[in-house]
């Protein structure tokens, strides 16, 4: 996702701001609503501090959203500059078989799809993550730590017992790697997103890149 960072001196507080614009034929108002709340919900959870000119500040993520039809986000994609705006197609299935964000780590333009449970099953922050600019982690190996994977570990990862498909199953087996829904924002990975911000010499920074590109349903690039 593209976004924007800004510092609120007054309130002592980081705000990462992020509307997405949902199309497709499964872009409905429930499935919105749902994704937007899960996204705000996680990232949020952590409730981070990060150092701002010698203070520390809370960071807080607002991510809004509305759905549209192909006509408005053609002329939205068509026209935009502004890094809050990001473009996610949600339909039934698509060629990968699985929800992904376009071109590299932040990008504004995506293809989601429903069988990913969307909104209720960790998919939709991760790859808010990935917009972000956050990668899978290098090692994905999380057993021993006694706590859920961070949202950015990618499917197929080894956890704990508990976070498994199926707890008995033994690690790496059938059922034995981690259930997406277990997933949950760690504090180094929302200070990831802000690694290298000084906030010196300015309050806002602009997060990710606009490649403003569209999808067809199956997740072929469109012209717009």
């Amino acid at each position: 996702m593209a976004a924007e960072i800004h510092y609120r001196a007054s309130t002592q507080r980081i705000e990462v701001l992020a509307h997405l614009f949902f199309y497709g034929q499964q872009a409905t108002t429930q499935i919105g609503a749902a994704i937007e709340t899960e996204i705000n919900r996680l990232f949020n959870e952590p409730q981070v501090s990060f150092p701002v000119r010698g203070q520390q500040a809370t960071v807080h993520f607002t991510v809004t959203q509305e759905c549209v039809d192909f006509h408005q986000v053609q002329q939205l994609a068509r026209h935009n500059t502004d890094y809050k705006n990001n473009f996610i197609r949600i339909e039934a299935q698509n060629l990968l078989t699985r929800s992904f964000m376009g071109f590299g780590l932040g990008d504004n333009a995506g293809h989601w799809i429903t069988s990913d449970e969307l909104g209720f099953s960790t998919t939709a922050t991760h790859e808010f993550g990935h917009g972000l600019g956050l990668d899978h982690p290098a090692h994905p190996d999380f057993r021993g730590s006694g706590s859920p994977p961070p949202i950015m570990a990618a499917r197929g990862s080894l956890v704990d017992a508990p976070y498994q498909w199926n707890p008995l199953a033994q690690a790496g087996a059938y059922g034995g790697t981690m259930k997406p829904i277990y997933r949950r924002v760690t504090a180094e990975e929302v200070r990831l997103i802000l690694e290298g911000l000084t906030f010196a010499n300015t309050d806002t920074y602009l997060l990710g890149h606009l490649s403003n590109r569209l999808f067809d349903p199956v997740g072929r690039v469109i012209p717009i």
